[in-house]
């Protein structure tokens, strides 16, 4: 992965699509860095042969996350809250 996520978690995994948390530090200009969700598919995208997730945008990743927090309170799946 490339080296602007450090502590880097999967937390959802749908065919494919990854959804990702971590610390996101763009061009290292932050020395801890941003706590971001990010997204890839696979092994895409990659920056020169290495994986580079997309940062979501804050108001999109609170709809993606409230959305997921609701499928897995229908889904009774405690695991996943």
């Amino acid at each position: 992965m490339i080296s602007y996520w450090t502590d880097v978690k999967e937390i959802y995994v749908d065919e494919g699509l990854v959804l990702i948390i971590g610390r996101y530090n763009h061009k290292n200009e932050n020395p801890r860095g941003d706590k971001c969700l990010g997204v890839h598919w696979g092994n895409y995208p990659q920056s020169r042969g290495v994986l580079s997730p997309c940062v979501i945008p804050a108001e999109t990743r609170d709809v993606i996350l409230a959305g997921l927090l609701h499928q897995a309170v229908m889904n009774k799946k405690s695991d996943l809250m």
